[in-house]
């Protein structure tokens, strides 16, 4: 059985203990470059990334769901030219339980570098990340090829960037296991990744390549100068020594939880939550948003390339109620850690809006109402279904109906809310009131003159199954129908056995 044994003292029990290491970073940041240190980022990883050991020793949870899940971080000093390296030891392994999973990818680090706007989670599956994984494959944009050997605890990884283009058209990253030299993985073209010969703007990590690890059940130690025990290949200074040159960007610092936000989506299943939030993360990188949601968090879940929720069938039922819980988790810790957030999930009960925003008494709150016109809205549930084969329950959609409120912000009258602002992004107040009454209305009289005839919990998975065309999302139908539900369907359920 793998061990989970730590040689390292256990992390800071103060809840604010990130935004103590933070405020070491920031007022880093404006010191001499002999005084600046590297280490770990705990403004630059997933929430669920431990961070011990000065700023050197990274690993993620692992109880329960966790274990399913990639975590990963990055360091807080990035570089923009010259050669220089880094080095990861796999310290240990964490004792997991996971008997539906292969050995091989129970236990795996996978290090390697990212421009700073990169998400954490995606170490060398975008563009602008390169990553070098236990399994024995090296990845880019999503690519994985075989690479040097396998990794795993007790082996220490150098990762050398050549970004010394002077004498040489292309940049280049390579790799050691424990003193051999494994060679150079890949060459890119570092001006057209945004890093080389690319003045920093607002975002000045966006021109920056970053150390950066993603972990999966193990436990590292990070080794960036000669002082943290890096054995320097030849040819490459330290990491740190790029201080001294001044061939570094500083990454992101966190803010006060006075001048963070965090936004809570509100509205049905798959009436286009997901999708605005995700496009307003896009469309706003210098906010830094982390999106906290069950999609978000199969997307952890995943073997390379691959996500889980397109790859594993029958199993997506027991990986949704995982990932609920590990939500809870999240968003109980994301109180303590000052930056902006998106919550999105259905949020329409108040009370649930209230518990789950209480703890971010300092922080603005927004809600974002998504209520599009019925028509719509059974279209996107269709689309969900064909994508994802996703259903909602009739039953947990009668709840959500007959217990959806409409947010208010604090200030409008009656309100015993805590938003700050609250955006209607499709229809407006007036009309989402207005299908919304519709619907209850609707729903009351199906449960009160069906109750003999509908199967139990008020279900129309019988009808809907028979009847509907090609088989569609029943919770489409089902939204269309309590909807707009008209008087020729009011005699059908009445005069139809299910």
């Amino acid at each position: 059985m793998a061990s989970n044994k730590r040689h390292f003292a256990e992390e800071d029990d103060d809840p604010h203990s990130f935004s103590k290491k933070s405020k070491e970073s920031e007022s880093e940041s404006d010191a001499s470059p002999s005084s600046l240190r590297v280490f770990l980022n705990p403004a630059d990883c997933d929430l669920d990334f431990h961070i011990d050991g000065n700023g050197h020793v990274g690993y993620g949870l692992h109880e329960e769901g966790f274990a399913y899940c990639w975590s990963g971080a990055r360091a807080n000093v990035g570089i923009t030219r010259g050669r220089y390296c880094f080095a990861c030891k796999v310290v240990s392994a964490q004792t997991v339980n996971m008997q539906d999973t292969a050995p091989e990818q129970q236990h795996i680090c996978r290090l390697g570098i990212s421009r700073g706007d990169n998400a954490v989670g995606n170490l060398g599956e975008s563009r602008q990340s390169f990553g070098y994984g236990g399994t024995g494959k090296f990845s880019n944009c999503g690519r994985f090829l075989d690479f040097g050997d396998k990794f795993g605890v007790g082996d220490t990884i150098v990762c050398c960037v050549d970004l010394d283009l002077e004498s040489r058209p292309l940049a280049s990253i390579g790799f050691s296991k424990n003193g051999k030299w494994l060679g150079a993985a890949t060459q890119f073209d570092a001006a057209r990744l945004g890093v080389v010969d690319s003045p920093p703007g607002n975002l000045q990590w966006t021109s920056a390549l970053f150390p950066h690890v993603l972990l999966k059940n193990v436990v590292v130690q990070m080794q960036f100068s000669v002082k943290d025990g890096l054995v320097p290949e030849d040819g490459f200074k330290p990491w740190a020594s790029a201080m001294e040159d001044g061939n570094i960007v500083m990454g992101p610092s966190f803010s006060e939880p006075r001048d963070c936000e965090v936004i809570m989506m509100v509205g049905l299943p798959a009436s286009g939550k997901t999708t605005w939030a995700e496009k307003w993360v896009k469309d706003h990188p210098e906010k830094r948003y982390v999106l906290l949601g069950t999609n978000s968090i199969l997307d952890q879940m995943k073997v390379p390339g691959l996500l889980r929720r397109n790859n594993y069938g029958e199993r997506f039922d027991l990986l949704m109620d995982r990932a609920t819980r590990i939500f809870n988790i999240l968003l109980s810790r994301a109180a303590n850690i000052p930056r902006n957030y998106i919550i999105d999930q259905t949020n329409v009960y108040k009370s649930a809006r209230k518990r789950k925003l209480e703890p971010f008494a300092d922080y603005q709150k927004i809600a974002v109402v998504v209520f599009p016109k019925p028509d719509e809205l059974k279209i996107r549930s269709d689309k969900r279904f064909t994508e994802m084969g996703k259903e909602v329950p009739p039953d947990a959609v009668n709840k959500m109906i007959a217990n959806y409120v409409l947010p208010k912000s604090k200030d409008m009258p009656r309100s015993d809310e805590f938003f700050d602002q609250v955006m209607f992004v499709e229809l407006n107040r007036g009309e989402s009131q207005k299908y919304l009454d519709q619907m209850k209305q609707n729903l009351a009289y199906i449960s009160s003159n069906n109750s003999s005839t509908l199967p139990p919990g008020g279900s129309f998975e019988s009808f809907a199954g028979s009847n509907l065309p090609n088989k569609r999302s029943l919770t489409g139908f089902y939204l269309h129908t309590v909807i707009c539900l008209p008087c020729s369907m009011f005699v059908l359920f009445n005069s139809t056995t299910f």
